[in-house]
């Protein structure tokens, strides 16, 4: 399957703006009145408490799932497959644990150094997204991940500095269920057997420099709803991937660029192998720590949907966001 680079939607087929608006105005109608408020009011006063509080940043982990938080967010969408979704948007966050314990070192399989690290194990974690929009349109995107277990194994780095593993990463039955009104997708279930990370590190001797990349890599199955009656009840077996670098500053906190992209497969050939869908994330930001448990992060994100069939026109659909967001690091 193939990415699109205009700022439409794929020129080989409409937008599917005929269901959306209706049934975000349904939604809509049915969401909280409070939303346009809040999102007015964070807007003009999230930034000024950022500036109060910028004096004490210093360097932050931004890719660590032991770390339970909260978040709450304000950012401009723009790109969206209806003219009522592009605006002011606030965004709640959070992931939690319910269950962790530290595990005990392990020898290695080798003669070939130190044990290795105690990890930490987690049972039962939640992950949410959830998007407001301005009016009546309410909630319009929302993401709640539900993962079985997971364990993390951190390394320390050495004094010596130079490039080595950080943290591995293995996680088994993670549930993704999401649905996005701007990209005109009723409803996204991603099931996946288990998913696994490697980050690496590069680190040098009395430098406040570190550099850091990361893979991840799922296995899974899902299915995907969309607006537009061409692409209802599409279910493939997906192979997923998630790339991350980072560039960080022992005080002036850390720039990092991401992408994550989910492809839907079949065992049959490209000419009868039926629809298949995709599923795309890339976002670049900062983040830094504040004060106590605050985290800082502003952000870039473009996020994309695009249904493929070789009997059909392709149907590709993004959006655009930058934002703002204060988190509390809960388990720190």
């Amino acid at each position: 399957m193939r990415e699109h680079d205009s700022d439409a939607t794929s020129t080989a087929a409409a937008p599917p703006t005929r269901h959306s608006a209706s049934r975000a105005a349904r939604r809509g109608s049915r969401a909280p009145v409070l939303a346009r408020p809040l999102v007015e009011l964070l807007a003009h006063r999230l930034l000024p408490i950022v500036a109060l509080c910028a004096p004490s940043l210093h360097a932050a982990d931004a890719w660590d799932i032991d770390d339970d938080y909260g978040g709450i967010a304000v950012a401009r969408a723009h790109w969206t497959i209806d003219e009522a979704f592009p605006g002011t948007k606030l965004i709640l966050s959070g992931r939690y644990a319910l269950q962790r314990r530290t595990g005990q070192p392990r020898a290695r399989a080798c003669d070939c150094g130190e044990p290795l690290p105690a990890a930490e194990r987690l049972r039962h974690t939640f992950f949410t997204h959830l998007q407001w929009g301005k009016g009546e349109l309410g909630l319009e995107y929302g993401i709640l991940t539900y993962t079985w277990k997971a364990s993390q194994r951190n390394y320390a780095p050495t004094a010596e500095g130079g490039f080595g593993t950080l943290r591995d990463t293995l996680e088994w039955g993670v549930v993704t269920v999401s649905r996005d009104d701007p990209l005109g997708i009723d409803s996204y279930v991603e099931l996946n057997v288990a998913r696994a990370s490697r980050t690496w590190q590069l680190s040098l001797p009395d430098s406040p420099w570190a550099f850091t990349l990361g893979i991840n890599g799922s296995a899974g199955y899902a299915w995907a709803d969309s607006f537009d009656e061409t692409y209802e009840d599409v279910s493939n077996m997906t192979i997923g991937s998630w790339g991350k670098g980072t560039v960080s500053h022992r005080r002036w906190g850390t720039l990092y660029i991401e992408q994550r992209v989910v492809n839907g497969w079949t065992f049959s050939s490209p000419a009868r192998g039926g629809t298949v869908q995709r599923e795309a994330r890339a976002r670049a930001g900062y983040t830094n720590r504040l004060r106590g448990c605050m985290e800082l992060e502003v952000f870039a994100e473009k996020r994309s949907f695009n249904f493929t069939d070789p009997n059909l026109a392709d149907l590709y659909t993004k959006s655009k966001r930058v934002g703002v967001e204060l988190s509390c690091m809960l388990s720190r």
